[in-house]
């Protein structure tokens, strides 16, 4: 089986994930080939990523260009291009909603090669008119088989008619090796250590956060390393609400840096108003921290309650505030809690995106094949994208 892998350009764990579904395929026989449309993305600072680095065996359909630089007629032929001259078994794509997306969807449904669609969508981010409802359960039930985050988002694709057995879990998830750390009680310090790895749009909350720490988590310093558009506004709020003395703004920390920032935290906070999965969850967990994760998170799965964190409602200051409160009260575990974290997050490494991604191979071309040629309505739609 020779299967090609899609995304916009590749982040850490994405080279992560793909090496090891490689190396799994060679011992099954199969042949993966990684496609990134191009070698940098404006609004992600990861490293560059050349072709057939580190082993990877890996194509960029356009060197040198920001993703979004390209238009959808650019990135249609491109991909339609290479595709052509791999021609694979079965195409991986990340969604159904990007233009790199429909384009290889597109390609498929034309030439009648199998799907698997990536899926860390859910509910809470998405306009749910019934108009866009309906139109996005017309296009993933054109994909042969799922790649998912989690439950939420196996749920999330039966509400658009997609069959949950044809959907397997695994798709977010990092190397823990990388933030595998053997912690110690630090008794020397004084003020416990909130830190938030975020990206600073307004969905991720960071704003209500400092609300909090102002009114109703006193004892708390938070740290947040990451960029973006809401920094301004932070450093401002920062100053206005007296907690210049109390939060850290890092900015934003090249990700090979970051496991010496969760090293210098006691409890991870994730507090987004919605996020697809919340990857900065495992890499927490991964480092031994217990985690507060908001229940709008598709990551929230990984939480056991009072076993390695707590959820909490992050439209409700009032229940932020109250898991803080909780915490404080339960510090002398937790290094327990962060050894279940550790534990609970062993189960979802590279390993587990492998097996299931080839599964999934399987499973799409099974269910092409099982079918007597593609539907009038595939080759409409195949035509169109």
């Amino acid at each position: 089986m020779k299967a090609v892998a899609l995304h916009a350009s590749f982040a850490p764990f994405h080279v992560t994930r793909l090496r090891c579904a490689q190396s799994l395929g060679e011992d099954l026989g199969h042949q993966l080939v990684s496609f990134q449309l191009a070698d940098s993305q404006s609004d992600y600072a990861w490293p560059q990523v050349k072709d057939h680095e580190g082993g990877l065996q890996s194509m960029t359909l356009f060197p040198n260009r920001n993703r979004w630089s390209l238009s959808r007629r650019e990135i249609r032929k491109g991909l339609r291009s290479h595709l052509n001259d791999v021609q694979p078994d079965v195409v991986a794509l990340p969604g159904w909603g990007a233009s790199e997306s429909l384009a290889g969807l597109g390609w498929s449904l034309n030439n009648e090669k199998a799907t698997v669609v990536f899926v860390d969508s859910h509910p809470f981010g998405n306009d749910n008119s019934r108009f866009k409802e309906w139109t996005r359960g017309l296009l993933v039930r054109r994909f042969n088989a799922a790649l998912v985050a989690g439950k939420l988002h196996i749920r999330y694709l039966e509400s658009l008619g997609f069959p949950a057995e044809r959907c397997l879990v695994g798709y977010d998830v990092v190397d823990n090796d990388q933030f595998l750390i053997a912690r110690q009680e630090n008794e020397a310090r004084q003020a416990p250590v909130l830190l938030s790895c975020l990206r600073l749009l307004p969905r991720k909350n960071a704003l209500g956060v400092l609300e909090v720490l102002a009114h109703q988590a006193k004892e708390w310093v938070w740290i947040v390393a990451g960029d973006g558009p809401d920094l301004s506004a932070l450093k401002e709020k920062v100053a206005a609400l007296g907690l210049s003395g109390r939060v850290q703004l890092l900015g934003h920390v090249p990700y090979a840096n970051l496991p010496a920032v969760y090293a210098g935290a006691d409890v991870y906070l994730q507090p987004s108003l919605y996020e697809p999965w919340g990857l900065a969850v495992n890499e927490a967990m991964a480092s031994g921290l217990p985690v507060l994760v908001s229940d709008r998170c598709g990551s929230r799965e990984l939480v056991q309650e009072g076993v390695n964190g707590f959820t909490f409602d992050p439209a409700k200051p009032e229940s932020l505030g109250s898991v803080l409160s909780q915490m404080l009260t339960l510090r002398d575990r937790w290094i327990n809690f962060g050894a279940a974290s550790q534990l609970i997050i062993s189960k979802w490494g590279p390993d587990l995106f492998a097996r299931n991604f080839w599964q999934a191979c399987e499973m799409a071309i099974e269910t092409r094949r099982s079918k007597k040629g593609p539907s009038p309505f595939d080759r409409v739609v195949g035509m169109a994208l």
